[in-house]
């Protein structure tokens, strides 16, 4: 059932403990809590796809407290109810090897099957019931996504949980909602619509009739059938009973319309394609020691092409325009050969609008996002390379700190820092992207290491290994 190649890693912040799992024993220990295990078979297929597909969609870099190494995996938080397989004994009690040997089967039968869209794993949203059809992602999270498409399901309807109602307090609601009902006085008409209605009082206050559920009353005979003290009353109530279809956020697998449609003969596949739109399965290649990014999106961004590209230039000539085309196509070559999937936004000394770079990475969606540029000053003594990244995002950062101790290392320049940057093009894309100033044209030093084309493969090998350690499972 292993897949021996992929290891995660589990970070438990609030223990500050790293625990290890191979993948696929991670991926039964999740769709132990997130579905029943008597559910369908190929129900439970479906969620065997679904958790893998979201261990490696939230897989990222992390920083253990106290360790200078930095490691790929997942976090707890993230999957706040996993638990070891075999904690599950207290819980299933009798039915425990029953339900360990369906996961075993459904986890084996899956192996290695993902959920992507445009060659990248989705979020693979779901809820245990969706009320007859799921959402539209824009009505949950408030960003179009184009697999989070509303379908209909009349598939749920047999869930305990289809039709549900909760009674809450008024002084509970007022606490939750930050709000404060009005105080009512025995002689306002706090009529409620299709249960108390049509009120009319005398002019003392004292209700002389009223509609209650569509039958009309006197207010004398309501005081006598209610055993009130007086026909000057009102009412208020004490708790709010919410009526309810469904269970959860409606976005994406609906768990218990999956259980009928495997009822109904539908296979994984079938189920997984009905709730995500335009989605297909793809099996996760082992990994390769000559592939490591295989799968893997890119945007590489030669900066300052063409006469309109505003580029610096060395005492002896150097163009940065030339030096970053350079470099791109280097590591264009060395990332493809690696596995990913590589776009540059210029192959040639033209000039590209910066807003046409932002436009192109937007409708590309890669993993990351890389401008390459090199750094000018009028004090020739700097030198160095600096690494830029967009406020708040963190992966970003994480890349900035591989990319700069690689860089530094092979190509011997001095780490200037890992900096915020408010630069068009980060703040532009909508994805994670790292502004790369490589070293200083206005630096003896630098120029001369700069002239070497030895040197400026090192660099596109220096951002490739970073670039491999960064999405590299094990």
């Amino acid at each position: 059932m292993k897949n021996n190649n992929v290891v995660i890693h589990i970070y438990d912040s609030s223990n500050k403990l790293v625990i290890t799992r191979w993948l696929e024993e991670l991926v039964k220990e999740l769709v132990a809590y997130s579905m029943p295990l008597n559910f369908s078979f190929e129900a439970i297929k479906c969620q065997c796809i679904i958790m893998r597909t979201n261990i490696l969609k939230q897989m990222k870099i992390f920083q253990v407290e106290g360790e200078e190494l930095i490691k790929k995996g997942i976090s707890l938080e993230d999957f706040p109810n996993w638990k070891p397989i075999e904690e599950y004994g207290e819980i299933w009690k009798e039915e425990y090897e029953n339900n360990n040997e369906r996961l075993n089967r459904a986890v084996a039968e899956t192996e290695g099957q993902i959920i992507i869209f445009n060659e990248k794993p989705i979020d693979a949203r779901y809820h245990e019931v969706c009320g007859g059809s799921t959402e539209n992602s824009e009505n949950v999270n408030g960003n179009i996504i184009l697999y989070l498409r509303k379908v209909l399901c009349k598939y749920c309807q047999e869930s305990p949980n289809y039709k549900n109602f909760k009674d809450i307090s008024i002084n509970e609601i007022e606490g939750k909602l930050g709000v404060k009902f009005p105080f009512i006085e025995a002689n306002d008409n706090g009529a409620i619509e299709n249960m108390i209605y049509d009120i009319t009082r005398d002019d003392t206050g004292r209700i002389a009739k009223l509609t209650i559920a569509g039958k009309e009353f006197e207010g004398k005979n309501v005081k006598d059938l209610l055993g009130l003290d007086s026909t000057k009353f009102s009412w208020q109530p004490q708790k709010i009973r919410f009526l309810m279809i469904g269970k959860g956020d409606g976005l994406g697998f609906c768990q218990w319309g999956a259980n009928e449609l495997a009822k109904e003969g539908k296979s994984a596949e079938y189920i997984i394609k009905y709730y995500y739109t335009g989605v297909e399965l793809k099996k996760i290649a082992e990994k390769s020691i000559n592939k490591p990014l295989l799968g893997k999106v890119l945007v590489i961004d030669p900066a300052h092409g063409g006469e309109q590209g505003e580029d610096h230039v060395s005492a002896n000539g150097l163009r940065e325009k030339d030096l970053n085309l350079d470099i791109a196509l280097d590591l264009e070559e060395i990332l493809t050969e690696m596995g990913a999937k590589v776009y540059l936004t210029r192959r040639e000394d033209t000039y590209v609008p910066i807003t046409e770079r932002a436009k192109l990475t937007n409708k590309i969606k890669p993993n990351f996002f890389l401008t390459l540029h090199q750094n000018f000053m009028k004090n020739s003594n700097v030198s160095g390379t600096e690494i830029y990244f967009y406020r708040g995002d963190k992966e970003a950062k994480l890349l900035g700190q591989l990319l700069m101790e690689k860089m530094t290392e092979k190509l011997e320049t001095i780490n200037r820092g890992i900096k915020i940057a408010e630069f068009f093009l980060l703040r532009e894309i909508n994805v994670s992207g790292v502004h790369i100033e490589v070293a200083y044209l206005s630096s003896e030093i630098d120029e001369a290491k700069l002239m070497k084309k030895e040197f400026r493969h090192q660099v596109a090998e220096a951002i490739s290994e970073a670039l491999s350690l960064y999405y590299n499972f094990s």
